[in-house]
């Protein structure tokens, strides 16, 4: 089998690399769970300090916390075996360039998965976050503190908004303060509408004023710019259908193309020029699906 002495050097280092990060991440598990039991009682250490996923990627780590997902260590673990195991089968069945190919395809699967899911949950985040920033600035209208206003506020707000909240409000109940909970909260997630809440409350905790007035204010303005992005949208309805039909013809071509003349696949199949064909047509593709995303793509 033409590069199995070159692949299989690789499958071993990787298997090598997951076992040694599995037990590293072991070994951090237990040093972190013992100083949960001696922190977990003293004042101003929130719940969930030592939950982070320092283990991971900052990138990873980022698009896990906007996805709403947790990850434990051997749950990663479990997933670079299982990623082991599809691209060694793939090999061993249709060669190393193809289980190569394989093991790429699936991360890139689960990144775009991932990105979705990202992106669907801060959707519907920002379509909420105008009727909670209403609450809250009832709630302080009638006299709370900016933190009991902020609990109550979740208390009637739906999950998605719950589940962003609630780590900000267990370190406020640890004793962190509102502001930097609000700013971690918005840093991790990376939301307009957070980042603004937050800049508002720390605005108002260092330079004081009525903070009814800045939250009704915020609450238009997040109205007027969801607005502005439904008409943009509308507008480049015409821009991203050429757009999707442009980077997907190709691929449809190439498919038929494949099942039509089997003679005409084996060629890119089972010679060297064709596996750089392959590689070449792959780059440009995903090049050309770049270049047409950014132009449709309309920012502002």
């Amino acid at each position: 089998m033409t590069g199995a002495p070159v692949i299989a050097p690789v499958l071993a280092g990787l298997a090598a690399l997951l076992l040694f990060s599995h037990g590293a991440a072991r070994r951090h598990g237990k040093i972190r769970d013992r100083f949960v039991l001696l922190l977990k009682d003293l004042p101003g250490v929130p719940a969930d300090a030592a939950a982070e996923d320092a283990f991971m990627p900052a990138m990873l780590r980022a698009r896990l916390h906007r996805a709403g997902i947790a990850v434990s260590p051997r749950g990663c673990a479990a997933a670079g075996f299982a990623l082991l195991l599809l691209t060694v089968s793939a090999g061993r069945i249709a060669g190393p360039v193809a289980g190569l190919a394989a093991g790429a395809l699936a991360v890139l699967a689960a990144w775009l998965v991932l990105n979705h899911r990202a992106a669907v949950r801060l959707r519907r985040l920002s379509d909420a976050m105008p009727g909670f920033l209403e609450r809250l600035r009832q709630a302080l209208g009638v006299g709370n503190s900016l933190a009991g206003a902020l609990a109550r506020a979740v208390e009637t707000a739906p999950p998605v908004v719950a589940d962003c909240f609630a780590p900000a409000l267990r370190r406020i109940a640890h004793g962190g303060g509102v502001a930097e909970s609000l700013e971690r909260r918005a840093a991790e997630l990376d939301l307009y509408e957070l980042h603004l809440l937050a800049t508002a409350a720390r605005t108002h905790l260092r330079f004081g004023g009525s903070l009814t007035a800045i939250l009704r204010g915020m609450t238009e303005t997040i109205r007027r710019r969801a607005s502005v992005e439904r008409q943009l949208r509308a507008d480049t309805t015409q821009t991203r259908a050429s757009a999707w039909v442009l980077a997907l013809l190709p691929l449809l071509v190439a498919a038929l193309v494949m099942l039509s003349n089997r003679a005409y696949a084996r060629w890119f199949l089972e010679t060297g020029a064709g596996h750089r064909m392959i590689v070449f047509c792959v780059v440009f593709q995903l090049a050309g699906a770049w270049c047409m995303r950014r132009i449709a793509r309309a920012r502002y």
